[in-house]
C-alpha cells in the first residue's frame, strides 16, 4: 500500500510535481545555484549546494540522495517537454534514435545512483537539454526494474522501425 501512495510522486499535477517544476523555474533566476549544480560530479556532491536544500525542504519525506539526484540532473535541463516522456525523446529523431539502442541497453543495466546520474547527464545533453522533467524525477527517484521496463516499452515502441 506505501507504494500507490508514490507511484506517480511526481505526476504533473501532483504536489511533488508542480513543486519541482517550481523549483526548477526559479533557478532560471539563481543562476549561480544552476552552475554550481551543473559543475557537480555525483548526487554525494549535490548535498553541499544551498540550492538542493531550498528543493529537499519542500519535499522532506522524500528520499534524499534521490532528490540529491534529481536536483542536480534538473539543474542540466533547460527547457520542460511535458508533452513527450524522457524515452520516447531517446527514441525519437529524423532518421534514427537519438539515443543508440546500444546506449540505451547500456543505461538499463546501471544500478548504482552515481552511475545513473553520469548517464543521465549525457543523455540530457543529447536531448538538446530539453526534457520532461517530471518524467525524469519519476524514473530517476524510483530506477528500479518496473522503471527500466516502462523505459524499454516506450523506447522500443518508438524507435525507428530499421533500427527494431
Amino acid at each position: 500500500m506505501e507504494n500507490k501512495r508514490f507511484e506517480r510522486l511526481f505526476d504533473p499535477d501532483s504536489d511533488s510535481g508542480k513543486i519541482l517544476v517550481k523549483w526548477w523555474e526559479e533557478l532560471e533566476d539563481r543562476r549561480g545555484n544552476r552552475a554550481e549544480l551543473r559543475r557537480v560530479k555525483s548526487p554525494a556532491e549535490v548535498v553541499f549546494s544551498p540550492a538542493y536544500h531550498w528543493l529537499y525542504q519542500q519535499l522532506p519525506h522524500l528520499n534524499k540522495e534521490a532528490i540529491a539526484s534529481l536536483a542536480g540532473l534538473c539543474a542540466h535541463v533547460k527547457e520542460n517537454r511535458s508533452e513527450m516522456k524522457v524515452a520516447e525523446q531517446m527514441a525519437t529523431g529524423d532518421k534514427k534514435a537519438v539515443v543508440s539502442g546500444l546506449r540505451f541497453r547500456r543505461l538499463l543495466a546501471v544500478n548504482d545512483r552515481d552511475e545513473l546520474y553520469r548517464t543521465m547527464i549525457r543523455i540530457i545533453r543529447m536531448l538538446g537539454s530539453i526534457v520532461n522533467i517530471c518524467d525524469l524525477a519519476q524514473a530517476v527517484y524510483w530506477w528500479n526494474e518496473r522503471t527500466k521496463k516502462e523505459w524499454a516499452y516506450t523506447y522500443y515502441k518508438h524507435t525507428p522501425k530499421d533500427e527494431k
